[in-house]
């Protein structure tokens, strides 16, 4: 994937686009408006990546919400050392994805 696009991953998508499957089709409109001459092969790049990294990250936020029994990311200050790691986890995989996109 081109170092440009890395660099402006997380203004390409809204992490919640990630839950659904018509988030997708955002993800894809905000690619082509930001980068128009970007080629189909390379969108399915940015997608793939972007799906990938909704995939780690959810393994580890599974087992956390799992324990905790939420459908979501705990907010108690119990659960924070977890969920900091969990952040750590999911950065040291794909550095250039914000914070507050893991966290969603």
């Amino acid at each position: 994937m081109n170092n440009t696009v890395l660099e402006h991953i997380n203004e390409l998508f809204d992490s919640y686009d990630l839950f659904s499957g018509t988030g997708i089709k955002k993800i894809y409109s905000s690619v082509k408006r930001k980068y128009p001459n970007m080629s189909e092969e390379e969108i399915e790049g940015i997608k793939d990546y972007l799906c990938e990294f909704y995939e780690y990250c959810m393994n580890f936020a599974d087992i956390i919400s799992d324990k905790y029994k939420t459908p979501f990311l705990p907010t108690g200050e119990e659960a924070q050392k977890e969920i900091t790691e969990y952040v750590i986890e999911c950065r040291k995989q794909y550095p250039e994805i914000d914070q507050e996109h893991i966290c969603h």
